[in-house]
């Protein structure tokens, strides 16, 4: 009985390792497909490989697509359909229902991004602000190949979680340097004694950064300035007025010109008395 079991075994591994005699070429496995869809035997679709020597389905592809997708981060629809060797139409066909399907998915550009690259670069992003205090989104745009209105858009809901810094006029800043410009401002508005006028006080601001950080000191705008000046003229931390937002009369002038006036007609209502 084991001789007959053992001669079974070994007829059916010659059989498993025999090459079969009947051979099949493309042309044979074109047409065997054809005949299968037509009989609808095979109702999903067919998509060929740009080699045009292998099919795949559209679901498959959608599967290598979110693969290279996970494994990338973001990724052309161009290189995708390099990598996946086939047409850049099916490609992009394939790529809007990927995106559709997942929310952490964007397609701008003809390039699909994830939210998880998007959390990975704007971690980049911290730590470079945290080294120069400053960064201007049209370098990140520039450096990101993309446009200065979708690091708006990415940047802004991750402002205070994964970015440490406050966006002002096109321009990111640490914390402490954001208190460092807001002494600087307390400082010269409160030293004003007369009325003046801002963009002047802001210039000069400026310039004094220049001066402790040389050229390639933290560029900060007037707009900046002006923002925290008006925060901190709510605050109360600078009394005075603003006309047409840029002309500043401390409150000291306002009080100092109040005396005057007051001791003039004073003066002038004493001088009648005597007479």
């Amino acid at each position: 009985m084991d001789a007959e079991l053992l001669e079974l075994q070994r007829q059916l591994e010659a059989a498993q390792s025999a090459r079969s005699s009947v051979r099949l070429s493309e042309r044979n496995v074109v047409e065997l497909v054809q005949k299968l869809q037509e009989r609808g035997l095979i109702d999903f679709e067919l998509l060929h490989t740009v080699s045009g020597k292998e099919y795949i389905t559209s679901d498959h592809l959608k599967h290598e697509i979110k693969v290279e997708i996970k494994k990338r981060g973001r990724a052309s629809l161009v290189d995708l359909s390099d990598t996946l060797g086939v047409d850049l139409y099916h490609i992009e066909r394939q790529a809007q229902k990927v995106v559709t399907e997942d929310p952490a998915l964007m397609l701008i550009n003809a390039e699909i991004m994830s939210q998880s690259y998007w959390d990975t670069v704007t971690e980049e992003i911290n730590e470079k602000l945290q080294e120069r205090s400053q960064i201007a989104l049209a370098e990140i745009a520039a450096q990101l190949h993309i446009g200065s209105e979708l690091v708006l858009n990415i940047l802004e809901p991750r402002l205070g979680t994964i970015v440490h810094g406050r966006l002002e006029g096109g321009q990111l800043y640490t914390p402490a340097y954001v208190s460092r410009i807001t002494a600087m401002v307390r400082g010269a508005t409160r030293g004003l004694t007369v009325p003046t006028n801002l963009p002047s006080v802001w210039n000069s601001l400026q310039q004094q950064l220049q001066e402790m950080h040389g050229a390639n000191g933290v560029s900060v705008e007037g707009s900046f300035f002006q923002s925290i000046f008006v925060a901190l003229l709510k605050e109360g931390a600078v009394l005075g007025s603003v006309r047409a937002g840029v002309h500043w009369t401390p409150a000291v002038f306002a009080h100092a010109q109040k005396e005057s006036v007051d001791a003039f007609f004073s003066q002038v209502e004493a001088s009648l008395l005597v007479a």
